[in-house]
Protein backbone atom coordinates (compact mmCIF):
# COMPACT_ATOMS: atom_id res chain seq x y z
CA UNK A 1 0.00 0.00 0.00
CA UNK A 2 1.52 3.39 -0.85
CA UNK A 3 1.74 6.46 1.17
CA UNK A 4 -1.52 8.73 2.34
CA UNK A 5 -0.75 11.23 0.09
CA UNK A 6 0.10 9.26 -2.96
CA UNK A 7 -3.45 7.86 -2.78
CA UNK A 8 -4.88 11.01 -2.04
CA UNK A 9 -3.13 11.70 -5.30
CA UNK A 10 -4.17 8.81 -7.41
CA UNK A 11 -7.87 9.78 -6.47
CA UNK A 12 -7.55 12.77 -7.36
CA UNK A 13 -6.48 12.20 -10.96
CA UNK A 14 -9.10 9.22 -10.74
CA UNK A 15 -11.86 11.88 -9.75
CA UNK A 16 -10.62 14.59 -12.16
CA UNK A 17 -10.14 11.83 -15.94
CA UNK A 18 -13.77 10.83 -14.84
CA UNK A 19 -14.80 14.82 -14.60
CA UNK A 20 -13.19 15.14 -17.96
CA UNK A 21 -15.14 12.67 -19.61
CA UNK A 22 -19.13 13.83 -17.94
CA UNK A 23 -19.77 16.14 -15.27
CA UNK A 24 -19.51 14.71 -11.72
CA UNK A 25 -22.32 14.08 -8.87
CA UNK A 26 -22.23 16.49 -6.02
CA UNK A 27 -20.82 14.73 -3.47
CA UNK A 28 -17.64 13.28 -6.36
CA UNK A 29 -17.72 17.12 -7.19
CA UNK A 30 -17.30 18.42 -3.58
CA UNK A 31 -14.56 15.61 -3.07
CA UNK A 32 -12.84 16.56 -6.09
CA UNK A 33 -12.50 19.96 -4.99
CA UNK A 34 -11.70 18.85 -1.34
CA UNK A 35 -8.81 16.06 -2.64
CA UNK A 36 -7.66 19.79 -4.86
CA UNK A 37 -6.78 22.05 -2.08
CA UNK A 38 -5.30 19.49 0.36
CA UNK A 39 -2.98 18.10 -2.57
CA UNK A 40 -2.46 22.29 -2.66
CA UNK A 41 -1.28 22.61 0.85
CA UNK A 42 0.79 19.55 1.07
CA UNK A 43 3.18 21.26 -1.94
CA UNK A 44 1.77 17.92 -4.46
CA UNK A 45 0.25 20.37 -6.88
CA UNK A 46 1.44 23.28 -8.17
CA UNK A 47 -1.43 26.30 -7.93
CA UNK A 48 -4.12 27.12 -9.84
CA UNK A 49 -3.07 28.24 -13.25
CA UNK A 50 0.73 26.96 -13.01
CA UNK A 51 2.26 25.95 -16.09
CA UNK A 52 4.33 23.45 -14.03
CA UNK A 53 3.09 19.85 -14.15
CA UNK A 54 1.73 17.85 -11.25
CA UNK A 55 4.89 16.19 -9.43
CA UNK A 56 5.81 12.63 -10.32
CA UNK A 57 6.61 10.42 -6.81
CA UNK A 58 8.85 11.44 -3.96
CA UNK A 59 11.09 10.15 -1.59
CA UNK A 60 10.75 10.98 1.99
CA UNK A 61 14.64 12.06 2.37
CA UNK A 62 16.26 14.66 4.22
CA UNK A 63 19.23 15.54 2.02
CA UNK A 64 21.65 18.26 2.69
CA UNK A 65 21.61 20.89 -0.41
CA UNK A 66 22.23 24.55 -0.88
CA UNK A 67 20.53 27.09 -3.18
CA UNK A 68 21.50 30.31 -4.51
CA UNK A 69 19.94 33.46 -4.49
CA UNK A 70 20.77 37.01 -5.66
CA UNK A 71 22.22 37.88 -2.44
CA UNK A 72 24.00 34.66 -1.18
CA UNK A 73 24.26 30.93 -0.89
CA UNK A 74 21.81 29.13 1.57
CA UNK A 75 22.51 25.86 3.20
CA UNK A 76 19.42 23.54 3.47
CA UNK A 77 17.65 20.14 3.85
CA UNK A 78 15.50 18.09 2.01
CA UNK A 79 11.86 17.17 3.29
CA UNK A 80 11.35 15.19 0.22
CA UNK A 81 12.69 15.08 -3.33
CA UNK A 82 12.29 13.16 -6.61
CA UNK A 83 12.68 13.73 -10.49
CA UNK A 84 9.84 16.60 -10.44
CA UNK A 85 11.25 18.67 -7.51
CA UNK A 86 11.31 18.89 -4.09
CA UNK A 87 10.26 20.39 -1.06
CA UNK A 88 13.26 22.52 1.07
CA UNK A 89 13.18 23.21 5.00
CA UNK A 90 14.68 26.59 5.21
CA UNK A 91 13.57 29.63 7.23
CA UNK A 92 14.81 31.55 4.01
CA UNK A 93 11.98 30.77 1.71
CA UNK A 94 11.86 32.44 -1.72
CA UNK A 95 8.36 33.83 -3.20
CA UNK A 96 6.17 31.65 -4.99
CA UNK A 97 7.63 31.94 -8.95
CA UNK A 98 11.45 32.92 -7.73
CA UNK A 99 14.11 31.25 -10.12
CA UNK A 100 16.84 29.64 -8.18
CA UNK A 101 19.91 27.23 -8.97
CA UNK A 102 20.79 23.88 -6.08
CA UNK A 103 23.36 22.05 -5.81
CA UNK A 104 22.26 18.50 -3.65
CA UNK A 105 24.35 16.23 -1.81
CA UNK A 106 22.74 12.34 -2.80
CA UNK A 107 23.66 9.48 -0.41
CA UNK A 108 27.43 7.65 -1.56
CA UNK A 109 27.99 9.90 -3.67
CA UNK A 110 30.93 13.01 -3.38
CA UNK A 111 29.81 14.90 -6.63
CA UNK A 112 26.51 17.07 -5.70
CA UNK A 113 23.51 17.13 -8.13
CA UNK A 114 22.70 20.56 -10.09
CA UNK A 115 19.95 21.43 -10.84
CA UNK A 116 17.56 24.81 -11.60
CA UNK A 117 14.44 24.83 -10.28
CA UNK A 118 10.88 27.60 -9.58
CA UNK A 119 9.49 28.32 -6.55
CA UNK A 120 5.66 26.47 -6.72
CA UNK A 121 4.89 27.64 -3.15
CA UNK A 122 6.14 29.12 -0.15
CA UNK A 123 5.74 29.37 3.28
CA UNK A 124 7.56 30.54 6.83
CA UNK A 125 9.05 27.05 7.06
CA UNK A 126 10.04 26.16 3.65
CA UNK A 127 8.92 25.96 0.12
CA UNK A 128 8.53 23.83 -3.23
CA UNK A 129 10.33 23.75 -5.85
CA UNK A 130 9.55 22.16 -9.36
CA UNK A 131 13.06 21.65 -11.74
CA UNK A 132 12.84 23.30 -14.70
CA UNK A 133 16.63 22.36 -15.88
CA UNK A 134 18.14 18.95 -14.79
CA UNK A 135 21.00 16.90 -16.60
CA UNK A 136 19.69 13.63 -17.90
CA UNK A 137 22.56 12.60 -15.46
CA UNK A 138 21.04 14.12 -12.75
CA UNK A 139 17.57 12.30 -13.71
CA UNK A 140 18.85 9.48 -13.69
CA UNK A 141 20.64 9.49 -10.61
CA UNK A 142 17.35 10.96 -8.96
CA UNK A 143 15.67 8.13 -10.56
CA UNK A 144 17.64 5.53 -9.02
CA UNK A 145 17.48 7.28 -5.15
CA UNK A 146 13.72 6.95 -4.79
CA UNK A 147 13.28 3.46 -6.43
CA UNK A 148 16.14 2.75 -4.07
CA UNK A 149 14.16 4.53 -1.14
CA UNK A 150 11.15 3.03 -2.02
CA UNK A 151 12.76 -0.80 -2.43
CA UNK A 152 14.00 0.03 1.05
CA UNK A 153 11.10 0.30 2.64
CA UNK A 154 9.38 -2.71 0.81
CA UNK A 155 11.83 -4.73 1.82
CA UNK A 156 11.73 -3.76 5.33
CA UNK A 157 7.77 -4.20 5.41
CA UNK A 158 8.15 -7.39 3.81
CA UNK A 159 10.52 -8.87 6.50
CA UNK A 160 8.13 -7.81 9.26
CA UNK A 161 5.09 -9.08 7.61
CA UNK A 162 6.78 -12.55 7.33
CA UNK A 163 8.38 -12.81 10.28
CA UNK A 164 5.15 -11.76 12.41
CA UNK A 165 3.07 -14.21 10.39
CA UNK A 166 5.46 -17.00 10.58
CA UNK A 167 5.46 -16.38 14.42
CA UNK A 168 1.64 -16.53 14.72
CA UNK A 169 1.20 -19.61 12.49
CA UNK A 170 3.88 -21.44 14.29
CA UNK A 171 4.39 -22.89 18.00
CA UNK A 172 7.23 -24.75 18.17
CA UNK A 173 6.36 -26.97 20.82
CA UNK A 174 3.80 -28.28 18.50
CA UNK A 175 6.04 -28.53 15.24
CA UNK A 176 5.93 -32.35 13.74
CA UNK A 177 2.22 -33.13 15.32
CA UNK A 178 -0.14 -31.98 13.18
CA UNK A 179 -0.88 -28.51 10.65
CA UNK A 180 0.02 -25.14 12.06
CA UNK A 181 -2.80 -23.15 13.48
CA UNK A 182 -4.23 -20.82 11.89
CA UNK A 183 -3.14 -16.80 12.47
CA UNK A 184 -4.38 -14.79 15.45
CA UNK A 185 -6.28 -11.77 14.96
CA UNK A 186 -4.47 -8.70 15.68
CA UNK A 187 -6.37 -5.91 16.68
CA UNK A 188 -4.09 -2.51 15.31
CA UNK A 189 -4.19 -0.22 18.15
CA UNK A 190 -3.89 3.39 17.14
CA UNK A 191 -1.51 4.94 19.79
CA UNK A 192 -0.77 8.87 17.80
CA UNK A 193 -1.65 10.85 19.90
CA UNK A 194 -5.43 12.18 19.41
CA UNK A 195 -5.53 16.20 18.00
CA UNK A 196 -8.96 17.05 18.71
CA UNK A 197 -11.01 19.76 15.93
CA UNK A 198 -13.79 21.57 16.36
CA UNK A 199 -14.37 24.88 14.18
CA UNK A 200 -17.51 26.85 13.16
CA UNK A 201 -16.31 27.17 9.71
CA UNK A 202 -17.30 23.44 8.02
CA UNK A 203 -15.30 24.21 4.76
CA UNK A 204 -11.73 24.82 6.77
CA UNK A 205 -12.74 21.93 9.33
CA UNK A 206 -12.85 19.41 6.40
CA UNK A 207 -9.83 20.83 4.65
CA UNK A 208 -7.90 20.62 8.22
CA UNK A 209 -9.21 16.88 8.93
CA UNK A 210 -7.97 15.40 5.53
CA UNK A 211 -4.95 17.36 5.60
CA UNK A 212 -3.83 15.67 9.06
CA UNK A 213 -4.60 12.68 8.21
CA UNK A 214 -2.50 12.74 4.85
CA UNK A 215 0.02 13.73 7.37
CA UNK A 216 -0.18 10.76 9.33
CA UNK A 217 -1.82 12.68 12.39
CA UNK A 218 -5.09 11.27 13.86
CA UNK A 219 -8.08 13.48 14.38
CA UNK A 220 -11.07 13.20 16.46
CA UNK A 221 -14.11 15.44 16.50
CA UNK A 222 -15.71 14.17 19.72
CA UNK A 223 -15.58 17.05 22.37
CA UNK A 224 -16.71 14.48 25.06
CA UNK A 225 -13.65 13.39 25.24
CA UNK A 226 -10.02 14.63 26.58
CA UNK A 227 -7.48 15.34 24.18
CA UNK A 228 -3.84 17.45 24.87
CA UNK A 229 -4.09 19.29 21.47
CA UNK A 230 -7.31 21.03 20.91
CA UNK A 231 -8.04 23.23 17.52
CA UNK A 232 -11.12 25.87 18.32
CA UNK A 233 -12.32 29.12 17.22
CA UNK A 234 -14.56 31.77 19.00
CA UNK A 235 -17.53 29.81 17.84
CA UNK A 236 -16.83 26.87 19.95
CA UNK A 237 -14.03 27.32 21.93
CA UNK A 238 -16.35 27.68 25.07
CA UNK A 239 -18.46 24.46 24.62
CA UNK A 240 -15.51 22.50 23.34
CA UNK A 241 -13.05 23.45 25.77
CA UNK A 242 -15.21 22.96 28.86
CA UNK A 243 -15.99 19.06 27.83
CA UNK A 244 -12.34 18.48 26.53
CA UNK A 245 -10.08 20.36 28.14
CA UNK A 246 -7.85 19.11 30.70
CA UNK A 247 -4.75 20.22 32.94
CA UNK A 248 -1.64 20.34 30.02
CA UNK A 249 -3.99 20.61 27.22
CA UNK A 250 -2.85 23.03 24.32
CA UNK A 251 -5.63 24.87 22.85
CA UNK A 252 -4.94 26.33 18.77
CA UNK A 253 -6.62 29.36 18.50
CA UNK A 254 -7.80 29.82 14.76
CA UNK A 255 -9.62 32.84 13.62
CA UNK A 256 -11.99 32.08 11.09
CA UNK A 257 -13.22 35.50 10.57
CA UNK A 258 -12.76 38.71 11.59
CA UNK A 259 -10.64 40.87 13.18
CA UNK A 260 -7.40 39.83 14.48
CA UNK A 261 -8.07 42.28 17.78
CA UNK A 262 -11.43 40.66 18.51
CA UNK A 263 -9.93 37.79 19.51
CA UNK A 264 -8.71 38.94 22.87
CA UNK A 265 -12.16 38.75 24.55
CA UNK A 266 -10.88 35.19 24.88
CA UNK A 267 -7.19 35.95 25.63
CA UNK A 268 -8.03 34.46 29.39
CA UNK A 269 -8.37 30.64 27.57
CA UNK A 270 -3.89 31.42 27.34
CA UNK A 271 -4.04 29.66 23.58
CA UNK A 272 -0.60 27.72 23.18
CA UNK A 273 -0.91 28.90 19.27
CA UNK A 274 -2.82 31.45 17.91
CA UNK A 275 -3.75 31.56 13.87
CA UNK A 276 -4.40 34.63 12.53
CA UNK A 277 -7.21 35.49 9.61
CA UNK A 278 -7.26 34.40 7.19
CA UNK A 279 -6.80 31.06 8.34
CA UNK A 280 -5.56 27.80 6.38
CA UNK A 281 -4.84 24.67 6.80
CA UNK A 282 -1.67 24.67 6.31
CA UNK A 283 -0.96 27.42 8.72
CA UNK A 284 -3.05 25.17 11.18
CA UNK A 285 -0.88 22.06 10.61
CA UNK A 286 2.42 24.38 11.03
CA UNK A 287 1.07 25.17 14.46
CA UNK A 288 0.48 21.60 15.37
CA UNK A 289 3.48 20.59 14.25
CA UNK A 290 5.21 22.77 16.35
CA UNK A 291 2.79 21.69 19.61
CA UNK A 292 3.94 18.22 19.24
CA UNK A 293 7.64 18.68 18.61
CA UNK A 294 7.74 20.82 21.93
CA UNK A 295 6.34 18.10 23.56
CA UNK A 296 8.46 15.16 22.48
CA UNK A 297 11.67 17.34 22.90
CA UNK A 298 10.24 18.53 26.72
Amino acid sequence: MGSPRANALEEYKTLLERQRAAPLGPDEAQRLELLRDVLLELGALPPEGSPLPARPARADAVLELTFATQDDVVRAYSRNIGTGGLAIRTPRALPVGSTLELRITLPDSAQALRAFGQVAWSREDGMGVAFTQLAPDGEQRLKAFVAQDASLLQRVRGVLKTDVMELLKKDVRELGKGPAPQAANAVELDTREPVLVRLSDARLMALITELFEQKGLRVVTDSDKPARIIIVDTGSALDVLSTAARPGSRIVMVNVSGPDSLMGRLSNLSPAAFVKHPASAAAVLVAVERLLAATKSS
